[in-house]
């Protein structure tokens, strides 16, 4: 929106229709619509780092949350009650592209063979909670002693219904798990093989057959 409104590429846009101007006064460099929009969604800036469960029961936040996001004001004889992000959607999309340039179409960037649509179970790596991470580990204990030791990292803090719960990445559980259970067996071999190499003979001792 910002850049739409960029003072040093926008045209002058009040004028009447046929190009003649309505006022006598110089034209405004910037559609008063942009400066509104741009004045409604800025309200938003600073939700970017708010968690909306907490406010989930809060009427008024929710009611005007509502209207600057989801309320639809129409234009009546040209002018507007108010903004939101979906009248600023509506009036000018949510991607900015360059003047003349043609919408994306499909059917000239997708070849049917190369681009052929596969099934994709889930992008990235997913995240999971405490009670999962639980499961992966074995046990309550075995996760604790995990992030202690620092042998799993912790994704993020998330706040679900009140309680703050810590969350991990899935795929870093299972190659934690699988490491650690490497390094137990690795142990238990190289420690029966020392005792073994102290001890010759020790597993014939008590044998019918041994000397």
């Amino acid at each position: 929106m910002r850049s739409l409104a960029d003072p040093m590429k926008a045209t002058p846009t009040d004028k009447a229709p046929g190009g003649r101007s309505s006022s006598v006064e110089p034209p405004a460099p910037v559609d008063a619509d942009y400066l509104d929009a741009i004045t409604a969604l800025e309200q938003l800036d600073s939700w970017w780092y708010v968690t909306l469960s907490e406010y989930s029961n809060d009427h008024d936040v929710i009611t005007w949350l509502g209207a600057v996001v989801l309320d639809v004001h129409p234009e009546v004889e040209g002018e507007r009650q108010a903004w939101s992000v979906a009248d600023a959607m509506a009036k000018w999309g949510v991607e900015r592209r360059t003047k003349g340039e043609p919408a994306w179409s499909p059917e000239d960037h997708l070849d049917p063979v190369r681009d052929q649509a596969v099934p994709i179970p889930e992008w990235g790596d997913p995240i999971v909670g405490w009670a999962d991470a639980v499961r992966i580990a074995g046990s309550d204990s075995t996760l604790r002693r995990w992030i202690k030791r620092e042998e799993i990292e912790v994704a993020g803090t998330f706040v679900i219904a009140g309680i703050r719960t810590r969350m991990f990445r899935r795929n870093e559980l299972l190659a934690t798990r699988e490491r650690l259970s490497e390094k137990q067996m690795s142990g238990l071999v190289q420690n029966q093989t020392e005792s073994e190499q102290r001890h010759p003979g020790a597993e014939d001792l008590g044998s019918p057959h041994g000397s």
